[in-house]
C-alpha cells in the first residue's frame, strides 16, 4: 500500500492573504473613485474653460479700453469713432472685413506712408504683445453695436 506523502504547510499563511485581499480590494475602490474623479472633470471641464475665456474677455476689454483711450483715442476717437484723419475703427465694415490677427499686425508694425506708429515693443513702440492684444479684444467687443460706416477708411465720425 503506498503511503501518503506529508503535506507542506501552506506558501501563505491565511491572516496574509486576507491582508492582501483587504489591500487589493481598497486599491480597486481608489481606483473607481480616481475614474469617476476623471469622467466628472471631464463633464465640468467645458464649462470651467467656457467660464474663464469670459472673464479673460472681460478682463482684456476692460484693459483694452483703457490702453486705448491713453493711446489711440487722440487719432481714432474716443471708442474708435473717428472724426480725424485716422481711420474710424468703430465700424461694421472694418469689424467685419478685418480679423483678429490683421488687426494686431496694423497695431504692432503701423501702417507705412500714414501718421499710425508701430505700437509694438518688436519694432520700437511701447505695447508688449498682451496689451495689443488687449487692444484687440477691446475693438473686437465693439463690432456688435458698431454703426455702418462705407467710409470708415477717411475717418468719417460715426454717429
Amino acid at each position: 500500500m503506498p503511503r501518503e506523502r506529508p503535506q507542506p504547510p501552506p506558501f501563505e499563511p491565511e491572516w496574509l492573504e486576507r491582508s492582501l485581499n483587504r489591500y487589493l480590494s481598497w486599491g480597486l475602490v481608489f481606483m473607481i473613485v480616481l475614474i469617476g474623479g476623471f469622467i466628472a472633470y471631464r463633464v465640468r471641464e467645458p464649462a470651467l474653460r467656457r467660464a474663464a475665456a469670459r472673464a479673460q474677455t472681460a478682463s482684456y476689454t476692460a484693459i483694452g479700453r483703457q490702453i486705448f483711450a491713453a493711446d489711440c483715442a487722440s487719432c481714432h476717437g474716443r471708442s474708435g469713432t473717428g472724426g480725424g484723419g485716422a481711420p474710424t475703427l468703430n465700424s461694421k465694415q472694418f469689424l467685419k472685413t478685418t480679423s483678429d490677427d490683421q488687426i494686431f499686425a496694423l497695431v504692432s508694425g503701423g501702417v507705412s506712408g500714414t501718421a499710425m506708429p508701430a505700437w509694438s515693443l518688436d519694432y520700437g513702440g511701447t505695447l508688449s504683445d498682451e496689451q495689443i492684444r488687449q487692444v484687440v479684444t477691446y475693438l473686437r467687443s465693439l463690432e456688435p453695436r458698431a454703426p455702418s460706416i462705407p467710409t470708415w477708411r477717411q475717418g468719417t465720425k460715426a454717429r
